[in-house]
C-alpha cells in the first residue's frame, strides 16, 4: 500500500485575477528544485513564478507575525534561532498583487549596537506552466516545441519570456523583474521549461538604520496587462464577522473579465478557477444582489460578449447558449484544452435570463434583449425544450459529461446507482427554465415594447410548469425526482438539487412546502447545511464532493427559497446552520465541507481539496446573514 502524505500547508494570496501560492513568509518553491508543486504566481492561468525565495546573511527566516487583506500580505521576518540565541536583523516584507503582476517590498532593520552588511540574495524563476499542467488531473501534453529564455538588462532588470507553437498557433508570455536598487544577476542553470537567477544585494546598515528594497515582477510579452479594477466590494461599520468576511472574500476574487478587461467580474475561485465562469459568476451575482448590486451589470455584459455563436461540437458551442468558461492560457489559446471558451453547462443560459430580472437599469436591459432573445432561442431550439419538453444536456466525451452545477462524473444517477440513459433533463434546470422565460416575459412586456412575444413566453413557462410536475413529482418520495432521462425514467435520487427550485419558485405551495419539510429531515441536513445527496442513496458519500458533501451556496439557495414561499422558520434554521459553520472556518466559506451531522462531529469536517475563496460561498455567507437578520427583525 502507498502511503499518500496529507497535503501541506499553502498560503494564497489573491487580487484582480493573479494568485500567489507559497508559504506564509512569503516564498514559493525551493531552492534545490525548479519547482515545488502547485506553488507559485499565475496570472491568467499562466505561472509567471515558480520560484521566488529569500536568504538574507545565508539565514533562514521565521514568519513571526503577518496581517493579511485581498491582494496585500505584511509579514514581520526574524532569523531562526536557539532559545535565548538573539540576531540583529529584522525584516518587514509587504507583498502587494495587482492585475499585472506581485511588488515585493523589505524593510530590513538592524537592530543590534554595531554596523551590519546584510546580504540578500533573491533566487527567481519560472517554467511558465499552464495551470492544467500542475493540477494532476492525469493529462499530459505535448510541450516539446516550447522554448524559454533569460535577458539581463544593464539596470540590473531580468526578463524571462517564453514561446510555444503548436499547430499553427503560438502562445507567448513573459514576466519583467525590476528593483528599486539594481541587484548582482547570475544566471542558474535552466532545467527544461524552468530558467531562473539569483539576484543579490549588499546593504550596509548603521545602528538602528532601515533600508528598503522593492523588487517587482510584472506580466508582459504575449499576456496584455488588464486594467486593474476598482474594487466594488466594501466592508463597512456594524457589518457580522461572517459579512466582513464573505465581502473581503469576494473584493480578493474580482478580476478584469479575461476577454474584456474594462469589465470586472468575480472569478469563481481559487485555486484553479480564477476565471469568468457562467454559471458561478451569475449566482454569486444573484445572491448578493443587496450587497454587491454592482456585480450582476458586468457579468450580465460579460456572457452577453462571449454568448455563443456557431455550433462548434469542440467546445459544446451553440448559437445563443451562454458560456461555461474561459480560458486565456496556453493550453486553452492553442487548442489543446477546448477551454479557451467552453460551453459545456446546460443551466448558464437560463441563469441569464433569470439574472436579468434583477437588472432595473434601463439601459443596460436595452443592451441585453438581443442576448436574450438568442438565449431563449437556445432554449427552444437546440436546449430541447421545443422538441423534448425539457431542456437537456448530453455528456460530452471530451470535457464534462454532466452539465448541470453537480459536474462531477457520478454526480446523476437514481437511488440505486442506475445511470441515466440518453439526454438528461435536469430538475434544477427546469426550474431556472422556468423563471427565466417569465423574467424575460416580464421585460418583452415593459421594456422591450413586444407584448406578443410577452404572451408567447408566459405561455411557454405556464406549459413548462404543468410538464414538469407531472414528470418530475415522485408521489412515493412526496419529492422531485432529480432528473429525467432520454427515456421518460425518472432519475430517482434525493438530492439537494430540490432546493434549487424553491429558490426559481417553480412549485406550488403544497410542493414547496413538502421539499422544505423533507431536506430538513435528518438525512439531508447535517445541522450545519444540506447535504448534496441524502443518506441512504446509492451514492452517498458524506466526503465525496457532490454526493453527500455540503455545499454552502447550494444550501443557501433553498433557504432563500423557503423564505420566498413564506417558510421563515425553516429558511432561519437552514441559514444559522450555515453561519455557524462559517465560524468554524474563520468565516471564510469553503467552497463545500463533510457531509456529517453534528452528531457524528462536533464541528465541520474540512473537504481538503475544497476551494477557498469561492465566489458564491462568499455569496452565501452573505445570503446567511441576510436571511438570519431579517428573521431576527421580524421576531
Amino acid at each position: 500500500m502507498t502511503a499518500v502524505a496529507p497535503p501541506s500547508a499553502v498560503s494564497v494570496l489573491v487580487a484582480h485575477g493573479a494568485m500567489m501560492r507559497g508559504a506564509a513568509d512569503g516564498s514559493v518553491g525551493r531552492a534545490d528544485a525548479p519547482a515545488q508543486g502547485t506553488e507559485g504566481l499565475y496570472i491568467a492561468d499562466t505561472r509567471l513564478l515558480s520560484r521566488w525565495i529569500l536568504e538574507i546573511n545565508d539565514s533562514t527566516f521565521w514568519d513571526v507575525g503577518s496581517v493579511r487583506e485581498p491582494g496585500r500580505r505584511e509579514t514581520a521576518l526574524s532569523p531562526a534561532a536557539r532559545r535565548n540565541q538573539t540576531h540583529d536583523l529584522f525584516v518587514l516584507r509587504t507583498q502587494e498583487l495587482d492585475a499585472g503582476g506581485l511588488t515585493d517590498t523589505l524593510r530590513i532593520r538592524n537592530l543590534g549596537r554595531e554596523p551590519i552588511t546584510a546580504r540578500l540574495v533573491l533566487r527567481a524563476g519560472t517554467d511558465f506552466a499552464d495551470q492544467f499542467t500542475v493540477r494532476t488531473d492525469g493529462r499530459i501534453f505535448d510541450l516539446s516545441a516550447a522554448a524559454s529564455s533569460m535577458d539581463v538588462h544593464d539596470e540590473g532588470s531580468l526578463a524571462f519570456d517564453y514561446s510555444h507553437t503548436f499547430r499553427g498557433r503560438t502562445f507567448e508570455a513573459g514576466v519583467r523583474l525590476a528593483a528599486s536598487i539594481p541587484p548582482t544577476v547570475r544566471r542558474e542553470p535552466a532545467d527544461g521549461r524552468f530558467v531562473g537567477a539569483a539576484l543579490s544585494w549588499d546593504l550596509a546598515l548603521a545602528v538602528g538604520e532601515t533600508q528598503a528594497l522593492t523588487v517587482s515582477a510584472v506580466a508582459s510579452g504575449g499576456q496584455a496587462r488588464p486594467t486593474v479594477p476598482a474594487a466594488v466590494v466594501r466592508s463597512g461599520e456594524g457589518l457580522t464577522a461572517l459579512a466582513r468576511q464573505s465581502l473581503k472574500d469576494l473584493d480578493s476574487l474580482l478580476m478584469p473579465c479575461p476577454v474584456k478587461p474594462e469589465l470586472t467580474i468575480p472569478a469563481a475561485g481559487l485555486p484553479w478557477f480564477l476565471t469568468l465562469f457562467g454559471r458561478d459568476s451569475l449566482l454569486a451575482s444573484m445572491l448578493t444582489r443587496e450587497e454587491c448590486p454592482q456585480l450582476l451589470g458586468d457579468v450580465l455584459r460579460a456572457l452577453a460578449a462571449t454568448q455563443g455563436t456557431a455550433d462548434d461540437p469542440a467546445r459544446v458551442e451553440q448559437p445563443g447558449k451562454i458560456v461555461h468558461e474561459v480560458r486565456v492560457s496556453e493550453l486553452a489559446q492553442l487548442g489543446a484544452v477546448p477551454y479557451g471558451r467552453y460551453y459545456g453547462t446546460v443551466d448558464s443560459t437560463p441563469l441569464f435570463l433569470m439574472a436579468m430580472g434583477q437588472v432595473e437599469d434601463p439601459a443596460l436591459l436595452r443592451d441585453l434583449e438581443k442576448p436574450a432573445r438568442a438565449a431563449v432561442e437556445w432554449i427552444l431550439g437546440d436546449g430541447g425544450l421545443k422538441d423534448t419538453g425539457f431542456v437537456r444536456s448530453t455528456p460530452d466525451p471530451a470535457g464534462l459529461l454532466h452539465q448541470g452545477w453537480k459536474d462531477s462524473f457520478d454526480a446523476v444517477a437514481g437511488a440505486d446507482g442506475r445511470e441515466p440513459v440518453g439526454a438528461i433533463a435536469l430538475a434544477e434546470v427546469q426550474g431556472y427554465t422556468w423563471r427565466g422565460l417569465r423574467e424575460c416575459a416580464r421585460l418583452a412586456a415593459e421594456q422591450w415594447d413586444d407584448q406578443a412575444w410577452a404572451g408567447t413566453l408566459r405561455g411557454l413557462a405556464d406549459e413548462l410548469k404543468l410538464r414538469f410536475r407531472d414528470a418530475f413529482w415522485m408521489e412515493n418520495q412526496n419529492f422531485p425526482a432529480l432528473a429525467v432521462d432520454g427515456e421518460g425514467q425518472q432519475v430517482d435520487a434525493l438530492a439537494s438539487n430540490a432546493g434549487h427550485l424553491l429558490w426559481a419558485g417553480i412549485l406550488d405551495a403544497d410542493d414547496a412546502r413538502a421539499v422544505a419539510s423533507r431536506l430538513l429531515r435528518d438525512d439531508f441536513f447535517t445541522g450545519w447545511g444540506i447535504r448534496t445527496l441524502a443518506e441512504g442513496q446509492h451514492f452517498y458519500h458524506p466526503m465525496s464532493y457532490h454526493n453527500g458533501s455540503v455545499w454552502p451556496h447550494d444550501t443557501m439557495l433553498a433557504a432563500e427559497g423557503m423564505a420566498a414561499y413564506g417558510l421563515t422558520d425553516q429558511a432561519r434554521t437552514v441559514a444559522e446552520g450555515i453561519r455557524e459553520a462559517a465560524a468554524h472556518f474563520g468565516n471564510s466559506l469553503p467552497e463545500l465541507f463533510g457531509g456529517f451531522s453534528r452528531a457524528d462531529f462536533p464541528v465541520p469536517v474540512t473537504y481538503h481539496h475544497a476551494g477557498s475563496p469561492q465566489a458564491w460561498a462568499a455569496a452565501a455567507g452573505l445570503a446567511a446573514v441576510r436571511l438570519t437578520s431579517s428573521s431576527e427583525r421580524a421576531d
